[in-house]
């Protein structure tokens, strides 16, 4: 059977369409078609650079091009809810970067326009499609390291020195550590634990009132518990240890494509699990796309709506929680 290749659009050529495209473009089944910006230096700049055929200086004309079969949305996460609205209201099916919003409010908008329109929407939360982590999935689901007893989650580095006009710090945009790298360790929780039963948060601010540092307590039934922390300025790096009755799992990365598991069973030698680039990265966001859309599915059973509705609502109660707040947003 010859598969569908799909033609797609990017909607904003910033930094993570930059990572994003050159793995989507190792995908056989997938053609980067057209890219849209608001501003056409920016967009010829992005063809010129990826060999795409087409480009727009609006976001309009991407999402009403009939050749155009699905979209990345990879603008601004206080952005993603006008470009989703924007992209399902046209019947085009859509793979939005993480955060997917700024509150579950526009969340909610989101999932009921794709359901509305009968259109496939899925976040592109890239850590679920990783083989490091269904790995440790099946690990713990087979029992051989019995029930998950604590979970400690990190991701952090230091952007030093600090320009205050940078996304990251702008509370009007959604700056801050907890919706830029805190929510992975946050759905790390959700995915090995599921919603707990309570959430202690504080937050260290910087000078523009965004957290720069967050930590973050989940509290489960039976004693289970969950330990964040995400901030700009320590230099962790990204990881999760999953603590066991009879081992730990640890699980890490340096990028998107270089990623190892580690099984510790006391007595046993330290089993360590790591894949080839080409088994890993964001381009398996786009791989589970286009396999739903193969089987004309709506949403995604691996990053499926319930999650991303669990994900966001988890973050707004770590928000208030830690008084962290977004202008005219909340």
């Amino acid at each position: 059977m010859v598969k569908k290749v799909y033609n797609w659009g990017i909607l904003a050529p910033g930094n993570i369409a930059r990572k994003f495209t050159p793995e989507l473009q190792q995908l056989d089944n997938a053609r980067v078609y057209a890219v849209g910006s608001r501003n056409a230096e920016r967009a010829k700049k992005f063809a010129d650079e990826f060999g795409v055929g087409h480009y727009y200086n609006n976001y309009e004309d991407l999402v009403a091009d009939p050749e155009v079969d699905i979209i990345y949305i990879a603008s601004l996460h206080a952005l993603h809810t006008e470009h989703a609205l924007l992209c399902l209201n046209h019947k085009k099916p859509v793979l939005c970067e993480k955060a997917l919003a700024l509150n579950k409010t526009e969340v909610d908008k989101m999932v009921k326009s794709a359901l509305e329109n009968g259109v496939f929407f899925m976040e592109a939360f890239f850590t679920p499609h990783q083989p490091s982590y269904k790995e440790a999935k099946r690990i713990i689901e087979s029992g051989e390291l019995g029930k998950v007893k604590y979970i400690q989650g990190w991701f952090g580095f230091n952007r030093a020195p600090y320009n205050n006009s940078q996304r990251l710090l702008n509370p009007m945009l959604g700056g801050g550590a907890l919706l830029d790298i805190g929510l992975y360790p946050v759905f790390d929780m959700l995915y090995f634990l599921g919603e707990p039963d309570q959430i202690l948060a504080k937050a260290e601010f910087a000078e523009t009132g965004v957290d720069e540092s967050i930590s973050i307590r989940f509290d489960y039934p039976e004693g289970k518990s969950a330990s964040i922390y995400a901030s700009f300025v320590a230099a962790s790096g990204a990881g999760t240890d999953i603590l066991c009755e009879f081992g730990t799992l640890r699980l890490r990365r340096s990028n998107a494509i270089e990623q190892w598991l580690e099984v510790d069973k006391p007595g046993s030698e330290v089993k360590r699990y790591s894949w080839e680039e080409n088994a890993c990265g964001l381009k398996l966001e786009a791989a589970e796309a286009m396999r739903c859309l193969d089987e004309n599915r709506l949403q995604s059973d691996i990053m499926p709506h319930s999650m991303s509705l669990s994900l966001i609502k988890t973050l707004d109660i770590i928000r208030h929680k830690a008084e962290i707040n977004y202008p005219e947003r909340d």
